[in-house]
């Protein structure tokens, strides 16, 4: 893709599907995806490393031999430590019957679940958002309703309000 600097602009790029395209460089992804729409016809397609990068197919070889991006990817793919990590180092622990173990983790304790909670036999009421907003300060808009009956409906909304109001103060 061809770059340009404009002055008081930015960095410019050609599109690769429409040459008559010019867009700055942070807008490019958003074009692209916008450009592979309109012409999909076209033989581009996009870099394995970069997706902003979109070559004509017949160059998607040498390209990704010489991509920029590809020693990220491939740095990433066969990362190697330099140094190995250090062995884990034993220490003493104390369990909570008092006892110690030395050992390279803390230990897992045997602790019994308590299985017997149900969340269905809970007293609580169910949430009804209709009453909740009814009871207090919510602002609510009028949908489907006639222009008579949404009339209506904000007049009832602004003396709910009203007394919501008087009842906080």
């Amino acid at each position: 893709m061809d770059t340009m600097e404009v002055p008081n602009y930015g960095t410019v790029v050609v599109c690769p599907y429409n040459n008559a395209h010019q867009i700055l460089a942070e807008r490019l992804q958003k074009h692209l995806v916008k450009c592979r729409r309109q012409y999909p016809n076209a033989k581009i397609t996009a870099c394995p490393f970069n997706n902003a990068h979109h070559i004509p197919e017949q160059e998607l070889k040498l390209h990704t031999k010489t991509c920029p991006d590809r020693g990220q990817m491939e740095s990433f793919k066969y990362a190697i430590a330099s140094t190995p990590a250090p062995p884990p180092q034993a220490a003493v622990y104390v369990r909570s019957d008092g006892t110690t173990v030395l050992a390279t983790a803390p230990p897992v304790e045997d602790v019994k679940q308590d299985d017997d909670e149900n969340w269905d036999d809970m007293d609580a009421p169910a949430y009804n958002p209709a009453k909740y907003c009814a009871n207090n300060l919510i602002i609510r808009k009028a949908t489907h309703k006639t222009a008579a009956e949404k009339r209506q409906f904000y007049e009832d909304e602004r003396v709910r309000h009203e007394m919501l109001k008087k009842g906080n103060a």
